[in-house]
């Protein structure tokens, strides 16, 4: 019996870069959301563990032991020994290296698709020491993992997203969704590497809702950034421009760059709106229309 777990586009409506942890990591506050498209992860009990990929962006994908598919599921076998042997099959539907969080995506799902594919059931307090632990394998997957176990809609993040567990936020995004990346690689450590201070105020989020928030998503978002865009438009100019086609496109009401890049964002007020923006002319060696899904 086969086990098949989306790994979805991970968004990030805002992003800033707020200080630096004693452990060498930037701390982070972003308020995430997950797209109803990405990446599938199929998990199959067989006489031997092994790993196959296939999908639009599999050439680039190693099915080697770094892969960190691979890793995950060593991983949770760790702590679930009586996890036997499977195998896993990768569909790569996301961008490589693009922002959405795709390898850390692909991680949690395979750790979600491992733990129901042999009838194993975790409290609330496991889920919790699993998301906190799952850091050790990318500091994207304790939030893509705290998807795979129904938080959300919307997390927000306040950390390097490994030290402190995922907000969720009851909170849905209005409009639709589309995501855009131009076709360039930006290598997340090297963004990075590139971030000096002053860094931006950071934000007690828990006064924002009972404060500002208000219930509007995207007024509250309209009003902040991603602090890494400059950084990754001055390598890639492409996402410059792909920001501004999709700011000018009718009904758009937010456009930005999603994580370090290259992948840019954009909320529609409607499908047809959403549709229409993808044929304007930019940069573009992908793009598709998507919502915002719940875990």
């Amino acid at each position: 019996m086969k086990t098949i777990r989306l790994a979805p586009a991970k968004i990030n409506l805002m992003l800033h870069v707020v200080g630096r942890l004693t452990d060498g990591y930037h701390h982070l506050q972003s308020l995430i959301a997950f797209a109803d498209v990405g990446d599938e992860i199929t998990v199959e009990k067989d006489d031997a563990s092994s790993l196959t990929v296939d999908g639009p962006f599999a050439a680039h994908v190693p099915v080697a032991a770094e892969n960190i598919v691979i890793l995950a599921a060593r991983w949770v076998k760790e702590r679930f020994p009586q996890i036997g042997q499977v195998h896993i099959h990768l569909t790569k539907n996301l961008p490589i290296a693009s922002g959405i969080g795709g390898g850390s995506s692909d991680a949690a799902a395979t750790i979600a698709a491992l733990l129901l594919c042999h009838d194993i059931s975790v409290t609330k307090a496991e889920e919790d020491a699993l998301i906190l632990a799952s850091g050790k394998l990318g500091a994207d997957v304790p939030m893509c993992l705290a998807y795979q176990f129904g938080r959300g809609p919307l997390l927000w993040i306040d950390s390097s997203g490994r030290e402190s567990l995922p907000m969720p936020i009851n909170l849905m995004l209005p409009g639709i969704l589309v995501l855009v990346n131009p076709g360039v690689p930006v290598s997340t450590p090297g963004i990075f590497k590139k971030v000096h201070p002053p860094y931006t105020a950071p934000q007690d989020f828990k006064s924002v809702l009972k404060n500002d928030f208000q219930g509007n998503v995207l007024n509250y978002l309209n009003a902040q950034k991603n602090d890494l865009t400059e950084l990754a438009m001055a390598q890639e100019s492409k996402i410059g421009k792909v920001i501004q086609v999709l700011q000018k496109a009718p009904g758009c009401l937010l456009a930005r760059m999603s994580g370090t890049g290259a992948t840019c964002f954009a909320v529609f007020e409607d499908e047809d709106s959403a549709k229409a923006a993808l044929t304007r002319k930019m940069p573009k060696a992908w793009g598709i229309v998507a919502r915002v899904v719940q875990g």
